[in-house]
């Protein structure tokens, strides 16, 4: 039997990025459903540099599918993270008294700015570093600077089997 993994997703305002936090679901459900009952209770927007967070447990993905989407670069300076071990129950403190924004003021205290890696342990850490390398070297590779090609320099260069004659 292979890992499903929950996707837990926070987007900062403030860096205008989201992350992905593909966690385990096998032997964290409870943790799991417990911190969406909390995200459920909470009408997520952005406020300044705040995050707001979502959480999917019904749409569980593949390991491999988790360690494909780490590599993606989708909104993201940072790579989006795979956690293997167990998830410590978060408990964010809400309040029947507290405003939508003290909410969003909580858990941004306790899990803003990628803190979830306080509450998972065993991160799949040879994720990000294999498709940076990968990805510096395409680049050296593609590079080429507008006075090698001796013309003026486009944002968008054409590919030779992509442009049009006129005729």
């Amino acid at each position: 039997m292979t890992s499903k993994y929950a996707i837990l997703m926070e987007t900062n305002g403030g860096e205008c990025e989201s992350w992905y936090y593909f966690i385990k679901y096998d032997g964290n459900e409870s943790a799991l459903e417990y911190i969406q009952k909390q995200i459920d209770k909470i009408d997520m927007f952005i406020i300044e540099d705040l995050s707001t967070f979502d959480i999917d447990l019904e749409h569980l993905v593949s390991e491999s599918t988790a360690k494909e989407m780490c590599g993606a670069e989708l909104n993201s300076v940072t790579y989006h993270r795979k956690f293997d071990g167990k998830l410590k129950n978060i408990h964010l403190n809400l309040c029947k008294k507290d405003t939508n924004e003290d909410m969003i003021e909580k858990i941004n205290d306790i899990l803003g700015l990628q803190q979830i890696e306080e509450f998972v342990d065993h991160e799949d850490e040879d994720i990000g570093s294999e498709n940076e390398s990968e990805n510096q070297s395409e680049n050296l590779e593609e590079s080429v600077t507008s006075e090698e090609s001796g013309q003026e320099e486009l944002l968008i260069p054409l590919e030779e089997n992509n442009s049009r004659k006129d005729n």
